[in-house]
């Protein structure tokens, strides 16, 4: 019986994915041995098994490419290749079908599987434990790569290769650790052409005939669902858009899903600059996926109080809606003590105080002011970016000045990646531009979103200078000019220098702080290079280091903490990286004056400890930023207990 099982039913794939059903195949135990016969005598003696009819011609020739790959036929060599931050729409909407066909089917004893054009196992569901664990041990999970190059024949990868369902189970595979599979996919199609398959998976030993059609069915869901992807997501953000003007008639309202901005008749009532600058606030939380209640002066002389929302489709952010209006608006708020108590029996035993309100709601004003204030002093960074983020979304130029190695660069080429994944970077280096005749920027007419990065602006000769504002000057009446951001590696603009004469091509000045004060985010910036570094190594930074690392002045930026850390890593092979791991550089007491900006934190910090009569809590609140944050900044400054 069990014989008779192991030789099930097997589904041909040479049928179309239209066709109207599927051959069945079904061989009988002499024929499943002459397949693995057939196998071994290809593994072992490479025997020419064209025009025989052991093996299906797209198995055989899946068979040599898996030879011609040099495929290890007995260990399994599939490698993690990661995920991408945003999930494609192929694998929002695959596992989307896969749920919903797991909740109508909870009975059925297969995996389904989610594969992207390259062979990466992007999602996966189990119905069976028992398989799943199998499938695990395999190396059959999301973020490996599953592709014919790694593990041989399977049904993917010959869906993928003839563009059509497929069918393997048993000795059809290439490698002797699949063989307990039956597998049957189908490809997945956008506009584009094959963006993925799907694979249905049960045990060899419970091969059906309906894994075929079922896969067919699948891809065909996922093929219809990625194809109105866009539209889905535009609904989305509009639903959410929709319910915020209903439900406040008054307020402004701004949604955008990346692409479009969507206004009520409230914004389009304001001026241009004010609606520029609320565009501006949702552009830069859409690109960094945050939500927050801001205050905001508007270029109109007036103030605005804004919250943004996130909007999301299927566990992903589709968008972001940004709701507000003029600060001080009268909202629907708890009605006032003096009002509440006319005409009641009850009269207060204390005198009435009318302006009592008028006075609370100025002192709420001025705290929530003071609190913002301290916020952009303490996280100077955190702005910048915000900044970046709004300009490179509203397709302006812009200028970064900041102490050498602070990271221009990187969080500019990071914000326009996060905006637009498959955008265009051209990199010019100023410092050698124009010492050529030749030298240009080179063809920028493309259909992508595009980004030139000038670095090194203050490197400018006046040649050069002259010649990048001739190169720079055309781009202006492209159908779609590309997003100029330039670097200054100096604290301040000098318009004396020969950069002097491009500072016409760019809207927007913003100045990145140094290493020095973000001290918050040094622990974090560490951990992302040492990751880059070391490799697959597991390196891993101790508290203690960390502290040490942020007692550190740091006059080198960034660039001299990679140094720090590729000193580390090439003394260091594994492991937890303790204080003495590190050179001795790291170690040195802070010898220099404070700059201006951490004066006036320092300056900040004290006050609000005095305030709250050394209350560290009250104080954090006062300032806008965490207890963390404020614990070590008194350390770095060196503030003194107050109580």
């Amino acid at each position: 019986m069990r014989a008779s099982r192991a030789c099930g039913a097997l589904v041909r794939s040479g049928d179309t994915p239209g066709g109207a059903g599927a051959a069945t195949y079904a061989p009988t135990v002499a024929r499943t041995v002459e397949i693995e016969a057939a196998r071994r005598s290809f593994l072992t003696a490479g025997w020419n098994l064209a025009g025989r009819d052991d093996v299906r011609p797209e198995v055989l020739a899946s068979w040599q490419r898996s030879q011609d790959h040099d495929v290890d036929p007995d260990r399994i060599t599939a490698r993690f290749l990661g995920h991408h931050r945003d999930a494609p729409p192929l694998v929002v909407c695959g596992e989307e079908v896969f749920d919903e066909f797991r909740t109508a089917n909870p009975d059925a004893d297969c995996s389904l599987v989610l594969l992207d054009a390259a062979g990466v196992v992007r999602s996966r569901r189990d119905a069976d434990p028992a398989l799943g664990t199998l499938l695990d041990g395999v190396l059959l999970v999301p973020g490996y790569g599953f592709s014919e190059r790694a593990v041989g024949t399977t049904a993917a990868s010959v869906a993928l290769h003839e563009q059509q369902g497929a069918a393997v189970s048993g000795p059809e595979h290439y490698h002797s650790r699949l063989q307990f599979l039956a597998e049957a996919a189908a490809p997945v199609v956008d506009g584009t052409g094959t963006c993925g398959v799907v694979s249905v998976l049960g045990h060899e030993s419970r091969a059906t005939t309906m894994a075929l059609p079922l896969a067919r069915l699948l891809a065909e869901r996922i093929s219809d669902r990625v194809a109105g992807e866009p539209d889905r997501r535009a609904r989305a953000v509009l639903d959410v858009f929709r319910g915020r003007c209903v439900a406040a008639p008054g307020e402004w309202v701004l949604a955008t899903d990346g692409q479009f901005v969507l206004t009520n008749p409230a914004v389009r009532r304001l001026d241009g600059a004010d609606q520029r600058v609320l565009s501006d606030l949702l552009l830069a939380a859409l690109a960094c996926e945050e939500e927050a209640d801001t205050h905001v002066d508007l270029p109109s002389g007036s103030c605005a109080e804004v919250a943004t929302e996130r909007v999301h489709l299927g566990g992903h952010q589709v968008g972001t809606v940004l709701a507000g209006g003029p600060a001080g608006a009268p909202r629907a708020a708890e009605q006032p003590e003096s009002v509440r108590r006319q005409g009641s029996h009850v009269a207060p035993t204390a005198r009435r105080d009318y302006a009592q309100d008028l006075r609370g709601s100025a002192r709420r004003a001025h705290a929530a002011a003071r609190i913002r204030a301290n916020r952009e002093l303490l996280t100077p960074y955190l702005r910048a970016r915000h900044e970046v983020a709004a300009t490179l979304s509203r397709g302006r130029s812009q200028l970064l000045i900041g102490e050498p190695g602070v990271g221009k660069r990187q969080l500019v080429l990071g914000q326009f990646r996060q905006a637009y994944p498959h955008g265009r970077v051209t990199t010019v280096d100023c410092a050698s531009f124009g010492a050529e005749s030749g030298a240009g920027l080179g063809p920028l007419v493309d259909d992508r979103p595009q980004l030139v990065l000038l670095a090194g602006l203050n490197t400018l000769t006046a040649v050069g200078a002259r010649r990048l504002d001739e190169a720079l000057r055309p781009l202006v009446v492209l159908a779609a000019p590309p997003r100029v951001v330039g670097c200054v590696d100096t604290p301040a603009v000098d318009a004396t220098r020969p950069y002097g004469l491009l500072l016409r091509h760019f809207h927007e000045i913003t100045r990145v702080p140094a290493l020095r004060h973000r001290l918050d985010e040094i622990g974090d910036i560490a951990l992302s290079i040492l990751r880059t570094l070391a490799g697959r190594r597991s390196l891993r930074l101790s508290l203690q280091v960390v502290r040490v690392l942020e007692g550190y002045a740091w006059p080198g930026n960034i660039s001299e903490l990679e140094d720090v850390l590729r000193y580390v890593v090439a003394h260091k092979p594994v492991g937890e990286i303790q204080p003495p791991d590190l050179p001795p550089l790291c170690f040195q007491g802070r010898q220099r004056k404070l700059s201006m900006l951490e004066s006036a934190q320092c300056d900040a910090i004290i006050q609000a400890l005095y305030e709250s009569g050394g209350n560290r809590y009250k104080a954090a609140a006062m300032l806008g930023i965490a207890r963390s944050s404020l614990y070590r900044k008194i350390d770095a400054f060196g503030i003194s207990y107050i109580a």
